[in-house]
C-alpha cells in the first residue's frame, strides 16, 4: 500500500499499514544489519554521545538500538508491532545483550510517557520517511518534547533519490535536507553533517548521516 505525498490521511489510518506490512512479512527496509554509517560515525569517527538514556523510533529488528546500547547508555527501541518489538527482543536475547541495557516496546512514539529525566539520545533511520509528510512538523516537535537539552538526535536522511514514477508517492518517502531543517531548527542546531558517509551497496547516494544537537 502507498500514498501520495499530497494526500490526507489519519494518523490512525497511516499506522495501519505498518501492522500489515509485519503481518506479511514485507518489511523490504530491514537490511539485516546496524546501518553502516552509523557504524562509521560511533566505532571509527568515535563520536561522543552524551550518557543517560537514548531511544530509537521504529526500531523494527532492533540492529541499531542494540549497537547504541552501552553502559551509561541504556536504549529504547520503539515500535508499533508486537511481531517487531518480539523480533527485535529475540535477537537481542540470543546476543546476550541485557534486556536493562536495550529494551524494545510496543509504543506510539507520537503519544507516550515521557520519561523525567527525557532522553538523551535518539537515532533516527528509516523513520521519518516511513511517516506521511503530512506528520513531520509532528515530528519535529516530539522529538523537542522528548529529548533534554544537549541531547543529541543522529538522523540518518534516506532516501534522497527515488524513481521519477515514485516521486511523489510512498512510504518510503522522498526526503531532502531542507526538509530537516524545516521542522528542527527551531529546537536543534546541526553539528555534524556528512554527505560521504557509509552506505548499504544498494543505497549509494541515497543518504547523509547528520547529527542534531538540542537546544
Amino acid at each position: 500500500m502507498s500514498y501520495q505525498k499530497n494526500s490526507e490521511v489519519s494518523a490512525n489510518e497511516y499506522s495501519k499499514i505498518w501492522f500489515n506490512f509485519w503481518d506479511n512479512g514485507t518489511t523490504r527496509w530491514d537490511m539485516g544489519d546496524v546501518s553502516p554509517a552509523l557504524r562509521e560515525l560511533i566505532q571509527d569517527k568515535k563520536w561522543e554521545l552524551p550518557s543517560g538514556q537514548g531511544i530509537v523510533p521504529g526500531c523494527g529488528r532492533g540492529y541499531d538500538a542494540m549497537f547504541l546500547a552501552r553502559p551509561g547508555l541504556r536504549m529504547v527501541g520503539a515500535d508499533l508491532s508486537q511481531l517487531a518489538v518480539d523480533a527485535a527482543s529475540k535477537i537481542r536475547d540470543s546476543m546476550g545483550i541485557p534486556a536493562e541495557m536495550a529494551d524494545f516496546q510496543v509504543m506510539d512514539f507520537f503519544n507516550f510517557d515521557i520519561p523525567t529525566s527525557q532522553y538523551q539520545v535518539a537515532y533516527d533511520y528509516t523513520f521519518f520517511c516511513a511517516i506521511h509528510p503530512s506528520m513531520r512538523a509532528d515530528w519535529g516537535q516530539r522529538y523537542a518534547q522528548i529529548l533534554s537539552p544537549g541531547a543529541h538526535l543522529i538522523a540518518l536522511m534516506y532516501p534522497l533519490t527515488k524513481a521519477e514514477e515514485d516521486m511523489e508517492r510512498g512510504p518510503p518517502f522522498l526526503v531532502s535536507e531542507d526538509d530537516y531543517h524545516r521542522v528542527l531548527d527551531a529546537n536543534f542546531e546541526l553539528i555534524h553533517i556528512d554527505p560521504k558517509c557509509q552506505t548499504h551497496n544498494t543505497r549509494v547516494g541515497e543518504e547523509i548521516i547528520t547529527v542534531w544537537r538540542r537546544k
